[in-house]
Formats: C-alpha cells, structure tokens, sequence
C-alpha cells in the first residue's frame, strides 16, 4: 500500500472522529509500567494524529521525542514490511472505528522497524485500545513494542487480533477487504490450484500458460508474501482471507 494512501486513510479517520466525544484512558497506568530493556510504548490518537504519550523510544530506537511523531511511525517499517503491516493495521482501525471494542482487546503483529541508526529490528507491537467514544469506537491506541530479533530473525509478518465476543468472522472481512490486490487475478488462480496440490506443469496446462510463466507467479507471491515455501505461502494466504 502507497505511502500517500495510508495518510489519506488516516486523515479521513480524524476527520470522521473530530465530533466525537472522548472517554480518556489513564495516562498513569502507562507512565508507571516497567519497561524492560529492547521495549518501549507510546499512545496514538487518530483524532488529533498525535503521539501523546511516549517512553524509552530514545532508548531502543534513537529518535527524540519531537523526532517519534504520528506521520514519522509509518515510514519506519521495513520496506519490504510495509504494504502487508498497513494493510493490517488499517483492517484493525477500521474494524474498531465502526464496532464496539473493549480496552481488553488485544492487537499483535510483527515486522521489522528502522532505528535512528538506519538499522532495522524485528519487533513485536502489542497495541490495546486506549481512549474510545461514548460508543465504545476507537480514538486512540496505545502500543508497546518489543525487540524479537533474538527469537525470530524471519522476515515474516504475522498478526493476531484478540479480545473478549470477538466477532473473528467479521473482522477477516475487514482483513480480506484490505487484501484485495494484494495478488494478482493470475496469482490468485495459481494459489487456488496450489492448494490443491497441483504441481506447476500440470497448473501451467490447465490455465494455458508456459510452466516457466507459473513458477514466475510462484516466485512472485513468495516475495509478496515473505514466504520461503509453498505450505508457508498457503498458510499466509489462509490467514489473510486470500483463499
């Protein structure tokens, strides 16, 4: 997903969340929690677009409080990272601005993200609803991340969205709403017989197409998907609503 698409998605969310009145989450139950070394948290709040609360950014990734702002988060994901965590990220806005969500859902993805030493992380963000509306919908976040790199060195992003009568149904229709065109008409054919268990040659027959034209498509949605095999390629596809 483009850069400029994602900032025109969160100005159109703080637009739709400028009247709303908010019910203010507790800064200090934040501002006392013990971060271990490799983590830091900081609050996002889609109405104002600010970042209003941070701590030990600095300390795990260099940048300065004036320097970790609400537009600067985006453009620290890992290039490769990026179109697959903002998809994600924004089926989750989108799912908890339009329905009734408790401070106890829980929100986990990892990716990579860049220090202020150009090097990059992997890191888990665990993200929790902070304030909400008279409704219960959305205003802020709140976000703690944690330095992975020494279990997981894949360049995977996974995610898991959870809390108390989550409707998961309905939520992967926000997901594989996101995830459209993520593949391709022609890829997507290919998967579907992949999943099958059809072998390329027999694949490149069925759709009329040279094999050498299938294993480019195979290639091609590994690479999409940070996928290093087939199982691995039809599990990510699963998870994402794409089959």
């Amino acid at each position: 997903m483009e850069k400029e698409k994602v900032e025109n998605y969160l100005n159109s969310l703080s637009e739709k969340l400028i009247n709303r009145k908010v019910v203010e989450g507790s800064f200090s139950d934040i501002a006392n929690f013990p971060l271990a070394t490799g983590q830091c948290i900081y609050v996002l709040d889609y109405k104002k677009m600010e970042v209003t609360f941070q701590k030990g950014i600095t300390q795990f990734l260099g940048y300065e409080p004036e320097e970790f702002t609400f537009n600067q988060i985006i453009s620290l994901y890992h290039p490769n990272d990026y179109d697959m965590v903002t998809r994600l990220i924004k089926a989750t806005l989108q799912f908890a601005s339009e329905n009734d969500v408790s401070r106890d859902v829980g929100y986990f993805v990892t990716y990579r993200i860049k220090r202020k030493d150009g090097t990059y992380v992997k890191i888990l963000r665990q993200s929790n609803v902070f304030d909400v509306d008279e409704e219960g919908k959305i205003i802020s976040n709140v976000s703690m991340i944690t330095d992975i790199s020494f279990i997981d060195a894949t360049e995977k992003v996974q995610w898991k969205f959870e809390a108390p009568g989550l409707d998961q149904k309905k939520f992967r229709k926000y997901v594989r709403i996101e995830y459209a065109g993520f593949f391709s008409d022609r890829e997507i054919e290919v998967l579907k017989l992949l999943k099958d268990g059809i072998t390329s040659s027999v694949i490149a027959k069925k759709l009329f197409i040279s094999k050498h034209t299938v294993d480019g498509h195979r290639r091609n949605m590994l690479r999409k998907s940070n996928c290093i095999s087939t199982i691995d390629l039809l599990n990510f596809s699963k998870i994402n609503s794409l089959l």
